[in-house]
């Protein structure tokens, strides 16, 4: 069976020196953070791809946080490359602009699945939390602090929460509020866009047929100078003495070769 054709990396082994971390990364991660995720590696091992781009120069695009744990558990040093060690990794290869795209994307929330509470709040009483990453806050909000609480203290919780309830729909409606506020306003600057696009197709349109009209206006001008160019006639005389008595008699210089039409046109009469 054939490899899907949407699997675009290659998984290779490379050395860690050859990696180097996005000088652009927008993410970051807090000491907290990076003390639960280094906790993670040590029991599981390094779960999930780090995705390296050949393109620039094998810079890392997703696994930021994680290299950077490695490091400090293989005590790897960036600047004298000490402590080297091998990492298997997804590799593309993509342009910059890609690069950064794919940067964003693996870490967008928006690009993300979001928890099912209540399929969570099941997991719970099987699994240590805190290898699972999670705190005592997260329980909270899931609905499973009842495992660290006192009687006492969940009533008290119970009591906080309803008072909360119109604070939290409240907050609710605010985010509601401001996403349809950066909705509109993309649809607004959509709008703008598709406006600036159609005039700057109009002028387009119009430098064309400018082109256009001035290409026919040559043409025009080419093909009568090429009419006149025909705007002439010969006369032809058996001897130069008729030639003479011919130029005598309207008043040229017998030694003339060329006369202007309409002047000789005016001198003699017409014939219909």
């Amino acid at each position: 069976m054939e490899l899907s054709k949407y699997i675009k990396s290659t998984s290779v082994e490379l050395q860690r020196s050859q990696i180097h971390f996005a000088s652009y990364n927008p993410r970051r991660i807090s000491d907290e953070s990076k003390k639960t995720l280094k906790k993670g590696i040590k029991k599981f091992g390094l779960a999930g791809g780090i995705i390296v781009n050949k393109r620039t120069n094998y810079t890392i695009v997703s696994g930021h946080q994680r290299i950077s744990v490695l490091d400090d558990l293989q005590k790897y040093d960036e600047e004298t490359k000490e402590n080297d060690y091998k990492i298997r990794v997804d590799l593309v290869d993509i342009d910059e602009k890609s690069e950064k795209e794919l940067n964003i994307l693996t870490n967008n929330p928006n690009a993300m699945g979001e928890w099912d509470l209540e399929s969570l709040a099941a997991l719970i009483p099987d699994i240590d939390y805190k290898d699972a990453g999670l705190t005592e806050a997260d329980l909270s909000m899931i609905g499973c602090d009842y495992l660290f609480k006192t009687e006492e203290e969940t009533d008290l919780n119970n009591a906080l929460d309803d008072l909360m309830q119109d604070s939290l729909e409240l907050h609710d409606k605010e985010v509601q509020a401001r996403k349809e506020e950066r909705q509109s306003q993309q649809r607004e600057q959509i709008q703008k866009a598709q406006e600036i696009a159609k005039s700057e197709q109009a002028d387009y349109d119009a430098r064309v047929q400018h082109m256009k009209d001035v290409k026919a206006q040559v043409r025009e001008k080419a093909s009568e100078k090429a009419a006149d160019m025909d705007a002439y006639v010969m006369l032809s005389f058996d001897t130069f003495k008729a030639k003479a008595a011919f130029m005598q008699r309207f008043g040229y210089n017998e030694y003339d070769k060329f006369i202007k039409g309409e002047v000789f046109s005016d001198q003699v009469e017409r014939i219909d």
